[in-house]
Protein backbone atom coordinates (compact mmCIF):
# COMPACT_ATOMS: atom_id res chain seq x y z
CA UNK A 1 0.00 0.00 0.00
CA UNK A 2 1.32 3.45 -0.90
CA UNK A 3 2.40 5.58 2.03
CA UNK A 4 0.12 8.40 0.88
CA UNK A 5 -2.88 6.06 0.84
CA UNK A 6 -2.00 4.72 4.27
CA UNK A 7 -1.64 8.27 5.57
CA UNK A 8 -5.08 9.17 4.21
CA UNK A 9 -6.77 6.23 5.95
CA UNK A 10 -4.82 6.94 9.13
CA UNK A 11 -6.12 10.51 9.13
CA UNK A 12 -9.67 9.29 8.47
CA UNK A 13 -9.41 6.77 11.30
CA UNK A 14 -7.97 9.35 13.68
CA UNK A 15 -10.52 12.07 13.10
CA UNK A 16 -13.48 9.68 12.91
CA UNK A 17 -12.37 8.23 16.25
CA UNK A 18 -11.81 11.63 17.84
CA UNK A 19 -15.20 12.86 16.63
CA UNK A 20 -17.15 9.95 18.07
CA UNK A 21 -14.98 8.35 20.74
CA UNK A 22 -16.32 9.94 23.90
CA UNK A 23 -20.01 9.58 22.95
CA UNK A 24 -19.38 5.95 22.03
CA UNK A 25 -17.52 5.35 25.30
CA UNK A 26 -20.69 6.32 27.19
CA UNK A 27 -22.84 4.21 24.85
CA UNK A 28 -20.64 1.13 25.21
CA UNK A 29 -20.05 1.40 28.95
CA UNK A 30 -23.77 1.86 29.63
CA UNK A 31 -24.59 -0.80 27.03
CA UNK A 32 -22.37 -3.34 28.79
CA UNK A 33 -24.47 -2.85 31.92
CA UNK A 34 -27.82 -3.01 30.13
CA UNK A 35 -26.99 -6.54 29.01
CA UNK A 36 -28.12 -7.38 32.56
CA UNK A 37 -31.20 -5.16 32.29
CA UNK A 38 -33.53 -7.53 34.15
CA UNK A 39 -31.00 -8.04 36.91
CA UNK A 40 -30.70 -4.24 37.25
CA UNK A 41 -34.48 -4.04 37.54
CA UNK A 42 -34.46 -6.76 40.17
CA UNK A 43 -31.77 -4.95 42.18
CA UNK A 44 -33.41 -1.55 41.83
CA UNK A 45 -36.90 -2.71 42.78
CA UNK A 46 -35.79 -4.60 45.90
CA UNK A 47 -36.95 -2.78 49.03
CA UNK A 48 -36.36 -5.41 51.68
CA UNK A 49 -40.03 -6.49 51.68
CA UNK A 50 -40.41 -10.24 51.06
CA UNK A 51 -41.58 -10.85 47.50
CA UNK A 52 -44.86 -12.59 46.77
CA UNK A 53 -45.56 -14.30 43.47
CA UNK A 54 -48.89 -13.26 41.91
CA UNK A 55 -51.02 -15.64 39.84
CA UNK A 56 -53.09 -15.00 36.70
CA UNK A 57 -56.21 -14.56 38.78
CA UNK A 58 -54.64 -11.51 40.39
CA UNK A 59 -53.69 -10.24 36.92
CA UNK A 60 -57.39 -10.36 35.99
CA UNK A 61 -58.25 -8.60 39.23
CA UNK A 62 -55.77 -5.85 38.32
CA UNK A 63 -57.39 -5.34 34.89
CA UNK A 64 -60.91 -5.23 36.33
CA UNK A 65 -60.01 -2.66 38.98
CA UNK A 66 -58.10 -0.42 36.56
CA UNK A 67 -60.92 -0.33 34.00
CA UNK A 68 -63.36 0.45 36.79
CA UNK A 69 -61.45 3.50 38.05
CA UNK A 70 -59.81 4.58 34.75
CA UNK A 71 -62.08 3.70 31.78
CA UNK A 72 -59.85 5.61 29.32
CA UNK A 73 -57.25 2.89 29.71
CA UNK A 74 -59.48 0.52 27.71
CA UNK A 75 -58.31 2.03 24.41
CA UNK A 76 -54.84 0.55 24.75
CA UNK A 77 -53.10 -0.88 27.80
CA UNK A 78 -50.25 -3.26 28.52
CA UNK A 79 -50.25 -5.90 31.22
CA UNK A 80 -46.74 -7.00 32.32
CA UNK A 81 -47.02 -10.33 34.08
CA UNK A 82 -45.08 -10.91 37.29
CA UNK A 83 -42.01 -13.11 37.15
CA UNK A 84 -40.43 -15.84 39.21
CA UNK A 85 -38.42 -13.28 41.20
CA UNK A 86 -41.57 -12.08 42.91
CA UNK A 87 -42.24 -8.96 40.87
CA UNK A 88 -45.98 -8.43 40.75
CA UNK A 89 -48.18 -7.73 37.73
CA UNK A 90 -48.18 -4.15 36.45
CA UNK A 91 -50.54 -2.44 34.04
CA UNK A 92 -49.59 0.63 31.99
CA UNK A 93 -51.41 2.87 29.56
CA UNK A 94 -50.33 6.09 27.87
CA UNK A 95 -52.53 9.15 27.59
CA UNK A 96 -51.95 11.48 24.64
CA UNK A 97 -51.66 15.14 25.66
CA UNK A 98 -52.47 18.28 23.69
CA UNK A 99 -48.78 19.14 23.19
CA UNK A 100 -48.15 15.87 21.36
CA UNK A 101 -46.47 14.12 24.30
CA UNK A 102 -47.72 11.19 26.36
CA UNK A 103 -48.37 10.76 30.04
CA UNK A 104 -47.76 7.32 31.51
CA UNK A 105 -50.21 5.76 33.98
CA UNK A 106 -49.18 2.66 35.91
CA UNK A 107 -51.04 0.44 38.37
CA UNK A 108 -50.37 -2.63 40.48
CA UNK A 109 -52.02 -4.58 43.29
CA UNK A 110 -50.77 -4.12 46.82
CA UNK A 111 -50.28 -7.13 49.09
CA UNK A 112 -53.84 -6.72 50.39
CA UNK A 113 -55.31 -6.65 46.87
CA UNK A 114 -55.94 -2.89 46.83
CA UNK A 115 -55.18 -1.03 43.61
CA UNK A 116 -52.34 1.49 43.82
CA UNK A 117 -50.30 3.60 41.44
CA UNK A 118 -46.97 2.20 40.36
CA UNK A 119 -44.32 4.30 42.01
CA UNK A 120 -41.93 6.07 39.66
CA UNK A 121 -39.12 4.10 41.31
CA UNK A 122 -37.02 1.23 39.99
CA UNK A 123 -36.16 3.14 36.81
CA UNK A 124 -32.37 2.83 37.04
CA UNK A 125 -32.24 0.22 34.27
CA UNK A 126 -34.30 2.46 31.97
CA UNK A 127 -32.01 5.41 32.67
CA UNK A 128 -28.81 3.48 31.94
CA UNK A 129 -30.44 2.08 28.80
CA UNK A 130 -31.27 5.65 27.76
CA UNK A 131 -27.63 6.59 28.28
CA UNK A 132 -26.76 3.70 25.97
CA UNK A 133 -28.72 5.04 23.01
CA UNK A 134 -28.50 8.80 23.64
CA UNK A 135 -25.21 9.24 25.58
CA UNK A 136 -27.17 11.45 27.95
CA UNK A 137 -28.64 13.77 25.30
CA UNK A 138 -32.41 14.45 25.26
CA UNK A 139 -34.23 11.37 23.96
CA UNK A 140 -36.19 13.29 21.32
CA UNK A 141 -33.06 13.88 19.23
CA UNK A 142 -30.25 12.09 21.05
CA UNK A 143 -31.13 8.82 19.32
CA UNK A 144 -30.53 10.38 15.90
CA UNK A 145 -27.29 12.01 17.01
CA UNK A 146 -26.03 8.60 18.14
CA UNK A 147 -27.16 7.19 14.80
CA UNK A 148 -24.92 9.68 12.99
CA UNK A 149 -22.12 8.91 15.45
CA UNK A 150 -22.45 5.22 14.58
CA UNK A 151 -22.15 6.00 10.88
CA UNK A 152 -18.89 7.83 11.52
CA UNK A 153 -17.87 4.99 13.81
CA UNK A 154 -18.32 2.63 10.84
CA UNK A 155 -15.82 4.72 8.86
CA UNK A 156 -13.37 4.46 11.75
CA UNK A 157 -13.74 0.66 11.75
CA UNK A 158 -13.17 0.30 8.01
CA UNK A 159 -10.20 2.68 7.95
CA UNK A 160 -8.69 1.02 11.03
CA UNK A 161 -8.96 -2.39 9.38
CA UNK A 162 -7.25 -1.08 6.23
CA UNK A 163 -4.42 0.40 8.32
CA UNK A 164 -3.92 -2.89 10.17
CA UNK A 165 -4.14 -5.20 7.12
CA UNK A 166 -0.57 -4.77 5.77
CA UNK A 167 0.93 -6.17 8.99
CA UNK A 168 -2.07 -8.31 9.93
CA UNK A 169 -0.26 -11.60 10.46
CA UNK A 170 2.83 -9.97 11.92
CA UNK A 171 0.99 -7.99 14.62
CA UNK A 172 -2.03 -10.21 15.22
CA UNK A 173 -2.50 -10.85 18.94
CA UNK A 174 0.90 -9.33 19.81
CA UNK A 175 1.09 -6.99 22.81
CA UNK A 176 4.52 -5.55 23.60
CA UNK A 177 4.52 -4.34 27.19
CA UNK A 178 8.19 -3.94 28.06
CA UNK A 179 9.65 -0.59 27.01
CA UNK A 180 7.37 1.82 25.22
CA UNK A 181 4.00 2.65 26.78
CA UNK A 182 2.73 4.11 23.52
CA UNK A 183 3.53 0.82 21.76
CA UNK A 184 1.73 -1.08 24.52
CA UNK A 185 -1.42 1.06 24.14
CA UNK A 186 -1.28 0.75 20.34
CA UNK A 187 -0.85 -3.03 20.43
CA UNK A 188 -3.67 -3.41 22.96
CA UNK A 189 -5.92 -1.10 20.94
CA UNK A 190 -5.26 -3.13 17.78
CA UNK A 191 -5.69 -6.56 19.39
CA UNK A 192 -8.95 -5.64 21.11
CA UNK A 193 -10.25 -4.07 17.90
CA UNK A 194 -9.39 -7.07 15.72
CA UNK A 195 -10.80 -9.66 18.13
CA UNK A 196 -14.11 -7.83 18.48
CA UNK A 197 -14.31 -6.51 14.89
CA UNK A 198 -17.25 -8.69 13.72
CA UNK A 199 -19.27 -7.67 16.75
CA UNK A 200 -18.48 -3.99 16.15
CA UNK A 201 -19.63 -4.22 12.53
CA UNK A 202 -22.86 -5.85 13.73
CA UNK A 203 -23.29 -3.08 16.25
CA UNK A 204 -22.80 -0.34 13.64
CA UNK A 205 -25.25 -1.98 11.25
CA UNK A 206 -27.94 -2.64 13.84
CA UNK A 207 -27.58 0.75 15.55
CA UNK A 208 -27.97 2.70 12.33
CA UNK A 209 -31.02 0.66 11.31
CA UNK A 210 -32.63 1.02 14.73
CA UNK A 211 -32.00 4.78 14.70
CA UNK A 212 -32.90 5.57 11.09
CA UNK A 213 -34.94 2.56 9.94
CA UNK A 214 -38.22 4.44 9.66
CA UNK A 215 -36.55 7.44 7.98
CA UNK A 216 -34.78 5.17 5.49
CA UNK A 217 -38.12 3.67 4.47
CA UNK A 218 -39.78 7.05 3.91
CA UNK A 219 -38.64 7.52 0.26
CA UNK A 220 -40.02 4.10 -0.66
CA UNK A 221 -43.51 5.05 0.52
CA UNK A 222 -44.30 7.29 -2.46
CA UNK A 223 -41.48 6.73 -4.95
CA UNK A 224 -41.49 2.93 -5.07
CA UNK A 225 -44.66 1.49 -3.56
CA UNK A 226 -46.95 4.52 -3.95
CA UNK A 227 -48.51 3.70 -0.60
CA UNK A 228 -50.11 6.10 1.85
CA UNK A 229 -49.21 3.75 4.70
CA UNK A 230 -46.05 1.79 3.96
CA UNK A 231 -46.20 0.17 7.39
CA UNK A 232 -49.39 -1.65 6.42
CA UNK A 233 -47.53 -3.19 3.49
CA UNK A 234 -44.33 -4.13 5.31
CA UNK A 235 -45.69 -5.02 8.75
CA UNK A 236 -46.73 -8.61 7.86
CA UNK A 237 -43.27 -9.26 6.42
CA UNK A 238 -41.67 -8.01 9.62
CA UNK A 239 -43.95 -10.04 11.86
CA UNK A 240 -45.82 -6.94 13.04
CA UNK A 241 -49.60 -6.91 13.11
CA UNK A 242 -52.13 -4.09 13.24
CA UNK A 243 -55.05 -4.77 15.62
CA UNK A 244 -58.60 -4.64 14.21
CA UNK A 245 -60.71 -1.49 14.44
CA UNK A 246 -63.43 -1.17 17.10
CA UNK A 247 -67.01 -2.05 16.14
CA UNK A 248 -68.91 -0.01 18.71
CA UNK A 249 -70.65 -3.13 20.05
CA UNK A 250 -69.97 -3.88 23.74
CA UNK A 251 -68.66 -7.35 24.61
CA UNK A 252 -67.05 -8.99 27.63
CA UNK A 253 -63.38 -9.96 27.59
CA UNK A 254 -62.05 -13.44 28.18
CA UNK A 255 -60.07 -13.80 31.38
CA UNK A 256 -56.29 -13.57 31.43
CA UNK A 257 -56.10 -17.26 32.29
CA UNK A 258 -58.19 -18.17 29.22
CA UNK A 259 -56.23 -15.88 26.90
CA UNK A 260 -52.87 -17.23 28.04
CA UNK A 261 -54.09 -20.80 27.61
CA UNK A 262 -55.34 -20.12 24.07
CA UNK A 263 -52.08 -18.41 23.13
CA UNK A 264 -50.03 -21.32 24.43
CA UNK A 265 -52.25 -23.71 22.50
CA UNK A 266 -51.32 -21.81 19.34
CA UNK A 267 -47.61 -21.65 20.27
CA UNK A 268 -46.60 -24.57 22.52
CA UNK A 269 -43.76 -23.62 24.83
CA UNK A 270 -44.60 -19.90 24.81
CA UNK A 271 -43.48 -18.20 28.04
CA UNK A 272 -45.82 -15.22 28.24
CA UNK A 273 -44.43 -11.93 29.49
CA UNK A 274 -46.92 -9.31 28.33
CA UNK A 275 -50.51 -8.91 27.11
CA UNK A 276 -51.36 -5.77 25.13
CA UNK A 277 -55.09 -5.00 24.83
CA UNK A 278 -56.78 -2.67 22.35
CA UNK A 279 -60.37 -1.39 22.68
CA UNK A 280 -61.15 -3.54 25.71
CA UNK A 281 -64.91 -4.04 26.14
CA UNK A 282 -65.61 -3.80 22.40
CA UNK A 283 -66.54 -6.73 20.15
CA UNK A 284 -63.45 -5.93 18.05
CA UNK A 285 -61.13 -5.97 21.04
CA UNK A 286 -57.83 -7.74 20.44
CA UNK A 287 -54.97 -8.82 22.66
CA UNK A 288 -51.37 -9.38 21.62
CA UNK A 289 -49.82 -12.08 23.80
CA UNK A 290 -46.03 -11.73 23.66
CA UNK A 291 -43.24 -13.81 25.08
CA UNK A 292 -40.38 -16.12 24.14
CA UNK A 293 -39.93 -19.68 23.01
CA UNK A 294 -36.59 -20.97 24.23
CA UNK A 295 -34.65 -23.85 22.76
CA UNK A 296 -35.75 -23.26 19.18
CA UNK A 297 -33.69 -23.41 16.01
CA UNK A 298 -33.29 -19.65 15.57
CA UNK A 299 -31.42 -16.91 17.44
CA UNK A 300 -34.61 -14.88 17.83
CA UNK A 301 -36.78 -16.40 20.59
CA UNK A 302 -39.43 -13.65 20.57
CA UNK A 303 -42.90 -14.90 19.70
CA UNK A 304 -46.39 -13.41 19.56
CA UNK A 305 -50.02 -14.43 19.13
CA UNK A 306 -52.76 -11.90 18.44
CA UNK A 307 -56.17 -13.10 19.59
CA UNK A 308 -59.66 -11.75 19.69
CA UNK A 309 -59.98 -10.73 23.33
CA UNK A 310 -63.68 -11.65 23.17
CA UNK A 311 -63.72 -15.02 21.37
CA UNK A 312 -60.09 -16.13 21.65
CA UNK A 313 -59.87 -16.62 17.88
CA UNK A 314 -56.34 -16.39 16.50
CA UNK A 315 -55.89 -13.26 14.36
CA UNK A 316 -52.15 -13.43 13.72
CA UNK A 317 -49.17 -15.46 14.80
CA UNK A 318 -45.44 -14.85 14.88
CA UNK A 319 -43.62 -18.13 15.46
CA UNK A 320 -39.80 -17.97 15.27
CA UNK A 321 -39.76 -21.42 13.63
CA UNK A 322 -42.07 -20.42 10.75
CA UNK A 323 -41.50 -16.66 10.47
CA UNK A 324 -41.03 -14.91 7.13
CA UNK A 325 -37.59 -13.89 5.96
CA UNK A 326 -38.35 -10.26 6.83
CA UNK A 327 -39.48 -11.20 10.34
CA UNK A 328 -36.38 -13.36 10.80
CA UNK A 329 -34.11 -10.49 9.75
CA UNK A 330 -35.95 -7.97 11.92
CA UNK A 331 -36.12 -10.17 15.00
CA UNK A 332 -32.58 -11.38 14.42
CA UNK A 333 -31.41 -7.78 14.34
CA UNK A 334 -33.05 -7.16 17.70
CA UNK A 335 -31.65 -10.37 19.18
CA UNK A 336 -28.11 -9.71 17.99
CA UNK A 337 -28.10 -6.15 19.27
CA UNK A 338 -29.68 -6.82 22.67
CA UNK A 339 -28.31 -10.34 23.32
CA UNK A 340 -31.75 -11.87 23.90
CA UNK A 341 -30.52 -15.38 23.04
CA UNK A 342 -27.88 -17.66 24.47
CA UNK A 343 -28.66 -17.06 28.15
CA UNK A 344 -26.04 -15.97 30.67
CA UNK A 345 -22.97 -17.22 28.77
CA UNK A 346 -23.77 -14.87 25.90
CA UNK A 347 -24.67 -12.02 28.26
CA UNK A 348 -21.21 -12.22 29.80
CA UNK A 349 -19.63 -12.27 26.34
CA UNK A 350 -21.56 -9.12 25.40
CA UNK A 351 -20.70 -7.52 28.74
CA UNK A 352 -16.96 -7.92 28.22
CA UNK A 353 -17.22 -6.93 24.55
CA UNK A 354 -19.03 -3.77 25.65
CA UNK A 355 -16.26 -2.91 28.10
CA UNK A 356 -13.68 -3.72 25.44
CA UNK A 357 -15.46 -1.34 23.08
CA UNK A 358 -15.35 1.42 25.69
CA UNK A 359 -11.63 0.71 26.09
CA UNK A 360 -11.13 1.09 22.34
CA UNK A 361 -12.51 4.63 22.30
CA UNK A 362 -10.66 5.72 25.42
CA UNK A 363 -7.36 4.24 24.24
CA UNK A 364 -7.80 5.74 20.77
CA UNK A 365 -7.98 9.24 22.22
CA UNK A 366 -5.10 8.40 24.54
CA UNK A 367 -2.96 7.36 21.56
CA UNK A 368 -3.67 10.69 19.86
CA UNK A 369 -2.41 12.49 22.96
CA UNK A 370 0.65 10.24 23.28
CA UNK A 371 1.55 10.73 19.61
CA UNK A 372 1.67 14.51 20.09
CA UNK A 373 3.58 14.43 23.34
CA UNK A 374 6.72 16.59 23.35
CA UNK A 375 9.43 14.54 25.02
CA UNK A 376 12.06 17.28 25.24
CA UNK A 377 10.09 20.26 26.48
CA UNK A 378 7.98 20.78 29.59
CA UNK A 379 5.28 22.79 27.85
CA UNK A 380 2.94 20.41 26.02
CA UNK A 381 0.69 21.22 23.07
CA UNK A 382 -2.51 22.94 24.10
CA UNK A 383 -4.72 20.65 21.99
CA UNK A 384 -3.12 17.55 23.54
CA UNK A 385 -3.72 18.86 27.06
CA UNK A 386 -7.29 19.86 26.17
CA UNK A 387 -8.19 16.44 24.75
CA UNK A 388 -6.51 14.64 27.66
CA UNK A 389 -8.57 16.65 30.14
CA UNK A 390 -11.82 16.27 28.20
CA UNK A 391 -11.26 12.56 27.59
CA UNK A 392 -10.64 11.93 31.29
CA UNK A 393 -13.57 14.09 32.38
CA UNK A 394 -16.12 12.53 30.03
CA UNK A 395 -15.03 8.88 30.24
CA UNK A 396 -14.14 8.63 33.92
CA UNK A 397 -16.97 11.04 34.78
CA UNK A 398 -19.40 8.69 33.03
CA UNK A 399 -18.19 5.72 35.08
CA UNK A 400 -18.25 7.65 38.34
CA UNK A 401 -21.67 9.09 37.44
CA UNK A 402 -23.18 5.67 36.80
CA UNK A 403 -21.82 4.40 40.12
CA UNK A 404 -23.39 7.47 41.75
CA UNK A 405 -26.71 6.71 40.06
CA UNK A 406 -26.66 3.19 41.51
CA UNK A 407 -25.85 4.53 44.94
CA UNK A 408 -28.50 7.27 44.85
CA UNK A 409 -31.13 4.84 43.59
CA UNK A 410 -30.54 2.66 46.63
CA UNK A 411 -30.24 5.46 49.19
CA UNK A 412 -33.42 7.14 47.90
CA UNK A 413 -35.37 3.88 47.61
CA UNK A 414 -38.12 5.09 49.96
CA UNK A 415 -38.43 8.57 48.42
CA UNK A 416 -41.22 9.33 45.89
CA UNK A 417 -38.79 11.15 43.55
CA UNK A 418 -36.19 8.39 43.49
CA UNK A 419 -36.02 8.38 39.68
CA UNK A 420 -35.41 12.11 39.39
CA UNK A 421 -32.76 12.03 42.13
CA UNK A 422 -31.00 9.11 40.44
CA UNK A 423 -30.74 10.89 37.10
CA UNK A 424 -29.77 14.18 38.74
CA UNK A 425 -26.98 12.46 40.69
CA UNK A 426 -25.50 11.09 37.47
CA UNK A 427 -25.48 14.41 35.63
CA UNK A 428 -24.15 16.37 38.63
CA UNK A 429 -21.18 14.02 38.99
CA UNK A 430 -20.65 13.78 35.21
CA UNK A 431 -20.43 17.53 34.61
CA UNK A 432 -18.58 18.15 37.87
CA UNK A 433 -15.99 15.56 36.74
CA UNK A 434 -15.43 17.41 33.47
CA UNK A 435 -15.04 20.69 35.34
CA UNK A 436 -12.67 19.10 37.86
CA UNK A 437 -10.40 17.84 35.08
CA UNK A 438 -10.10 21.35 33.66
CA UNK A 439 -9.17 23.00 36.96
CA UNK A 440 -6.66 20.28 37.85
CA UNK A 441 -3.70 18.90 35.98
CA UNK A 442 -4.44 15.97 33.66
CA UNK A 443 -2.84 13.41 35.97
CA UNK A 444 -4.36 14.80 39.17
CA UNK A 445 -7.83 15.08 37.66
CA UNK A 446 -7.81 11.54 36.26
CA UNK A 447 -6.38 10.12 39.50
CA UNK A 448 -8.95 11.90 41.67
CA UNK A 449 -11.86 10.77 39.53
CA UNK A 450 -10.70 7.16 39.45
CA UNK A 451 -10.42 7.13 43.24
CA UNK A 452 -13.87 8.72 43.42
CA UNK A 453 -15.31 6.04 41.12
CA UNK A 454 -13.69 3.36 43.30
CA UNK A 455 -15.19 4.84 46.48
CA UNK A 456 -18.65 5.22 44.94
CA UNK A 457 -18.59 1.65 43.62
CA UNK A 458 -17.50 0.31 47.00
CA UNK A 459 -20.41 2.14 48.62
CA UNK A 460 -23.02 0.26 46.54
CA UNK A 461 -22.83 -3.10 48.40
CA UNK A 462 -22.46 -1.16 51.64
CA UNK A 463 -25.72 0.69 50.91
CA UNK A 464 -27.43 -2.63 50.17
CA UNK A 465 -26.36 -3.93 53.56
CA UNK A 466 -27.51 -0.82 55.42
CA UNK A 467 -30.61 0.38 53.54
CA UNK A 468 -32.31 -2.90 52.62
CA UNK A 469 -30.48 -5.21 55.03
CA UNK A 470 -29.09 -7.36 52.23
CA UNK A 471 -25.32 -7.80 52.54
CA UNK A 472 -23.49 -9.72 49.85
CA UNK A 473 -23.48 -13.06 51.66
CA UNK A 474 -27.20 -12.90 52.43
CA UNK A 475 -28.16 -12.14 48.82
CA UNK A 476 -26.19 -15.25 47.79
CA UNK A 477 -27.80 -17.38 50.51
CA UNK A 478 -31.36 -16.26 49.71
CA UNK A 479 -31.06 -16.45 45.91
CA UNK A 480 -31.35 -12.71 45.27
CA UNK A 481 -29.27 -13.05 42.11
CA UNK A 482 -29.91 -9.52 40.85
CA UNK A 483 -28.54 -8.03 44.06
CA UNK A 484 -25.62 -10.46 44.11
CA UNK A 485 -24.65 -9.65 40.51
CA UNK A 486 -24.75 -5.89 41.00
CA UNK A 487 -22.72 -6.07 44.20
CA UNK A 488 -20.09 -8.35 42.67
CA UNK A 489 -19.72 -6.05 39.66
CA UNK A 490 -19.46 -3.08 42.02
CA UNK A 491 -16.63 -4.74 43.97
CA UNK A 492 -14.81 -5.68 40.76
CA UNK A 493 -15.23 -2.10 39.55
CA UNK A 494 -13.86 -0.84 42.88
CA UNK A 495 -10.68 -2.86 42.48
CA UNK A 496 -10.26 -1.86 38.82
CA UNK A 497 -10.79 1.87 39.43
CA UNK A 498 -8.43 1.87 42.41
CA UNK A 499 -5.74 0.03 40.42
CA UNK A 500 -6.05 2.46 37.52
CA UNK A 501 -5.93 5.42 39.89
CA UNK A 502 -2.71 4.08 41.41
CA UNK A 503 -1.19 3.60 37.95
CA UNK A 504 -2.01 7.19 36.96
CA UNK A 505 -0.53 8.45 40.24
CA UNK A 506 2.66 6.42 39.80
CA UNK A 507 3.17 7.73 36.30
CA UNK A 508 2.55 11.32 37.38
CA UNK A 509 5.15 10.96 40.15
CA UNK A 510 7.85 8.90 38.49
CA UNK A 511 7.14 9.02 34.76
CA UNK A 512 8.44 11.32 32.06
CA UNK A 513 8.32 14.87 33.48
CA UNK A 514 7.72 16.27 29.98
CA UNK A 515 4.26 14.77 29.56
CA UNK A 516 0.63 15.74 29.90
CA UNK A 517 0.46 12.95 32.49
CA UNK A 518 3.22 14.41 34.69
CA UNK A 519 2.42 16.22 37.90
CA UNK A 520 3.41 19.90 37.49
CA UNK A 521 6.45 21.07 39.49
CA UNK A 522 7.16 17.51 40.47
CA UNK A 523 10.78 16.53 41.14
CA UNK A 524 10.98 12.84 42.06
CA UNK A 525 14.09 11.05 43.15
CA UNK A 526 16.48 10.84 40.13
CA UNK A 527 17.06 7.09 40.37
CA UNK A 528 13.36 6.25 40.50
CA UNK A 529 12.51 8.71 37.70
CA UNK A 530 15.24 7.28 35.46
CA UNK A 531 13.94 3.77 36.10
CA UNK A 532 10.40 4.67 35.05
CA UNK A 533 11.70 6.67 32.08
CA UNK A 534 13.57 3.60 30.89
CA UNK A 535 10.42 1.49 31.22
CA UNK A 536 8.43 4.18 29.39
CA UNK A 537 10.89 4.14 26.48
Amino acid sequence: MKSSTLKTFTSLHTWAGLGTGMALFIAFYAGALTVFFHELESWDSYTGVPSVTQDLGQAQQLIDQVLAVDPDAAVNFHLHLGDAHGHGHQLYWFEGLDDGTFESHGYELAENGVLRDVESNAALGEFIYRLHYTAGLPSSWGLYVLGVVCLIYGLALISGLIIFLPDFLKNLLIIRSTKNLKRFWLDTHNVVGVISLPWHFMFVWSSVLLAFGVLLLAPFQSLVFQQENLFALLAPELGLVQPPSPTGTPAALLTVTELVAKAQAQLPGLMVGELSFTHAGDLGSAVQVSGTIEGGTTLAPNAMVMLSAVTGKSLALNDPATATLGADLFNGLISLHFATFGGYPLKWVYFFLGLAGAFLFYSGNLLWVETRRKRRQPQQRRDARFLAKLNSGVCIGCMAGISTAFLMSRVAVELPNQTELTELAYFVVFFAAIGWCFVRSVAAGARDLLYLAAALSAAIPLADAIVVDMPLWRSAATGQWGLLLVNLLALIGTAAFWRMGRAVHQRSQYGDPNSVWAQPKNHPEPDRRQQVLAEDG
